[in-house]
Formats: structure tokens, sequence, C-alpha cells
């Protein structure tokens, strides 16, 4: 389902209700507004490992400007699910207009590492000291300050927060140095009409702790890559009936529920704003030895099924 997201912000100004922002993802130069101000240094919490101090300068849009101020693994707090740690990310932020801007934190905010695995905040992190909330309101009188905490793959190197509403008008926002993710050359391509690409990347190995398959069968991690195509528009993805293998009587087999246990993952109904990628993994239960097919049935093009090495 393509779809436009709504982001309301409060009083007058709108994003993503209709209105549009411009995007930019190069450092800013400093101008009066009360977010780039100097900021003052930040020095590594005992309790974060490779914290950042100030993280260069803050990004903007039409709508609002953001800085990440420190970051960094979080140590010594409440235990992370096996194949994942604790992130936390402390922003600085102001509206560049009259009115004070409020973003809903767990529908529009993310985490994005090297690999383009998305992470979403944490709700109720008992880790942070000056946790948003479920909203960040960002006014122009007075910068606003806070953290978000992250559950990301373990192998994480680097984050990015990226605010990202299903319609046009968002913001990347590096924690320290900027970088654009990667993956490994896809095995296959899948063109759905000028909507969006999937890619489809070599095997992984299953992560640690996932449950058995069921008796007889064998599991099957898939790693691909959503490509949303379009500039104006979200798309929400069902992973489940999207993305199915085929077994050799024909049969689909969807995701199994390992694949909620794996961090870098899409789940259903989530929405991969404009010109977004987003790479996630599946597990599938398969009868051990068999030929693999890969079932995409999409939204320009009906179906396409694929032979998987």
């Amino acid at each position: 389902m393509i779809r436009n997201a709504v982001m309301c912000l409060v009083t007058a100004a709108i994003w993503g209700c209709g209105g549009s922002s411009q995007e930019s993802n190069a450092p800013v130069a400093p101008e009066p507004d009360p977010a780039a101000e100097q900021q003052p240094e930040v020095a590594p919490d005992e309790a974060t490992e490779g914290a950042v101090a100030t993280a260069g300068l803050p990004r903007q849009n039409k709508i609002m400007r953001l800085a990440v101020t420190a970051g960094g693994f979080v140590a010594g707090s409440s235990s992370a699910p096996g194949g994942l740690r604790n992130y936390r990310v402390a922003l600085r932020g102001a509206s560049r207009s009259r009115n004070d801007v409020g973003i809903e934190v767990h529908s529009f905010v993310y985490s994005q590492n090297e690999n383009g695995c998305i992470s979403r905040p944490v709700r109720e992190a008992d880790w942070l000291t000056r946790p948003f909330g479920d909203s960040m309101v960002l006014s122009a009188g007075k910068p606003t300050e806070g953290e978000l905490g992250f559950l990301v793959p373990a192998d994480t190197q680097r984050i990015r927060v990226l605010i990202a509403p299903a319609g046009a008008g968002g913001l990347v926002v590096p924690v320290g140095d900027d970088f654009e993710p990667s993956w490994p050359e896809p095995l296959q391509t899948i063109d759905d009409g000028s909507t969006l690409r999937v890619l489809v990347l070599p095997a992984a190995q299953a992560p640690a702790g996932l449950p058995p398959p069921a008796g007889g069968r064998e599991q099957v991690v898939m790693d691909f890559v959503i490509e949303n195509l379009s500039t104006e528009q979200g798309i929400e993805f069902t992973t489940s009936q999207q993305l199915r293998l085929v077994d050799q009587s024909g049969k689909f087999v969807q995701p199994s529920a390992a694949t909620q246990q794996i961090g870098c993952r899409l789940d259903d109904g989530d929405v991969v704003p404009p010109k977004h990628a987003r790479r996630l993994m599946a597990v599938y239960d398969m009868p051990p030895g068999e030929p693999r097919r890969l079932n995409y049935r999409g939204f320009e093009v009906d179906e396409v099924t694929v032979d998987l090495p």
C-alpha cells in the first residue's frame, strides 16, 4: 500500500500534512538560530562506550534544525536481547519558524547503521537520563535537548538518526561523520515499475539465539534491501505477504516467528519513506535440500518469482 502518513506539528506549522520541506544532508553554516548557538562540550558519560562530543554542524530543512551532541553504546544498562546492543543519542534542536514543531517519535524517528538496518526508538528506556518520551517538541525561542535510545545490531559501527515522515521532507542527522549505508552486491534485482526496487542479497547466517525450526525443516535467513523510488510518497510494505519463498510443491512459505528476534527487519505495515532504502532479514522454515525460489508480490507488477542460488 502506498500512502502519505501524517506528521503533525504543533500550532500552525504543517509538515507531512499537505505542506513540504526541503531535506538537506549537508552540514549547515551557522546563522542566527537558537539551535546553531555554540554548543557546550559534552563529556563522554562513564556509562556510555565510545561517546562523541559535539558532532559537527546541525542539519536543517525549512521546518527545523537538529544536531547530535553525543552518542554511543550504553554500558551497565539493562541487558539487551541477543545480537542487539543499547545505543543512546543526545539531540539538540529548534524550530525554524514561529511555531513549535512536534514530532511523534515512535512513528517518524529511526536510527540507521552503516549496513542499512533500521531501528525504532525504545519506549521507556531506563538507561536514558533525559528521554524525549513519545514526542519531540522543538520551539523557536529556546533549543530543546533530549535523548533517544535504540536497540541496534551488535556489530553496528556507525549510526545516523532519520526524521522520516511518509511524505516528503525528512532529515538525516549523523552521529559523528556523515556516511551512506552500504551492503553486498545483490544476487537478484526485482524492479517494481517506478514504485520500488527489491535487492536480494546473499543469504545471511542465522543470528545466535534464534529458536530452532520445526522438525524436518531447515532455517533459511534471507537478506533484502527495499528501495523506495518515489520522491513524494512513502510505501507501506508487508514483508510477510510480499516476500515469500516457494517450496518444490509450489506452496508459499512466509517468514517464521523467529524473524521478530532479528534486529535488522521490516515489520508488516512499516513505511519506507520517499527515496529511502531499508535493509531487512527474514527467517523461513523450509524443507531441507530443496531448490529455493522467491516470490515477490508487487504494486505495479502482480507477482515475480526468481530462482535463488
